[in-house]
């Protein structure tokens, strides 16, 4: 279906009571942004949790790239096998896990600040209300500033130009993960056959292969509404 401007106008003006949608979760495209402004103008557009964190493990994942670019090949091979390391959750680390990042932080100061910040953000999340992620996101923007790495510059314009959509999650608690996850597995779906050249013989594998609600679900990729 594509998933520009244009088309997802379409999508949205042949839906029977478009008025009804109260919330649209999306990736940040400006595109998808627009049309969802100009055809659904009653619906709270909600900056999809899980893309505003992945911006954060690419400049985390910045930096790592770049120090490593800098060392000898005894170190280079260090950070590039930390590199799945840096993006784990912190609560998920075992004692060994734990150790091997202690060690790697304190050979490079950038790429420990850089690990927190990418934590930071998800505790962030985790706040009780809108009025308490006001302040706390105030707080970890500044230290972004102060940190100094460069590779997080683009992260404050994200916060910056979809601040409201993002803040939206704290009224409505969705996420685009239930989307995300069909998609992934029709492309999985797609690889494992080395594509499909019938769209109907493609169309009836992904229907066979998921449940009854997958099946009559119908998902737009990056852009879920309730």
């Amino acid at each position: 279906m594509g998933c520009g401007k244009t088309n997802l106008e379409k999508y949205f003006t042949a839906l029977p009571d478009p008025e009804i949608v109260e919330v649209v979760a999306m990736d940040m495209h400006e595109p998808f942004r627009q049309a969802v402004q100009i055809c659904l103008p009653k619906a709270n557009i909600v900056a999809d949790k899980f893309h505003v964190i992945t911006h954060v493990n690419q400049a985390l994942d910045k930096v790592r790239t770049r120090l490593q670019s800098k060392e000898s090949k005894g170190r280079k091979w260090l950070l590039f096998h930390s590199r799945y390391l840096l993006l784990r959750k912190a609560e998920s680390l075992d004692y060994e896990e734990q150790l091997k990042l202690t060690h790697l932080f304190g050979l490079y100061s950038e790429l420990a600040i850089a690990w927190n910040l990418k934590e930071g953000l998800r505790k962030w999340y985790k706040s009780s209300s809108g009025a308490n992620a006001e302040a706390s996101l105030s707080h970890w923007e500044e230290s972004i500033r102060q940190s100094g790495l460069r590779e997080f510059g683009a992260v404050l314009s994200i916060f910056r130009n979809w601040r409201n959509e993002i803040f939206n999650y704290f009224d409505y608690h969705v996420t685009n993960g239930f989307v995300e996850g069909k998609n992934n597995r029709i492309k999985a779906i797609k690889r494992m056959a080395y594509g499909y050249r019938n769209i109907d013989n493609f169309r009836r594998r992904i229907l066979l292969t998921n449940n009854e609600v997958a099946a009559s679900t119908k998902a737009l990729g990056g852009f879920h509404a309730y």
